[in-house]
């Protein structure tokens, strides 16, 4: 069985998964525009849809919403 997370992205999607007893529903929708504090690249609004073990999110860069792990506790995935 695989652990940990793993994603498929572009830029208006993202596609990730975690079967390490990890499970999820609902929808999660931010929308705000924020600026990622490392390079400043720009993401949001998106929409997530959390569908057990997999979430997929919709709207601009949302992989970079990972940044938010970082400042708040219960965030998802992305690339921080």
């Amino acid at each position: 069985m695989m652990s940990g997370w793993h994603l498929y992205y572009g830029r208006w999607w993202m596609i990730q998964w975690c079967f390490d007893w990890w499970f999820s529903l609902g929808i999660h929708v931010d929308f705000r525009t924020r600026v990622r504090s490392t390079d400043l690249k720009k993401y949001g609004p998106y929409i997530d849809f959390h569908l057990g073990f997999i979430i997929i999110s919709i709207g601009r860069n949302p992989v970079y919403s990972g940044e938010l792990d970082l400042i708040a506790p219960g965030g998802r995935g992305g690339l921080s």
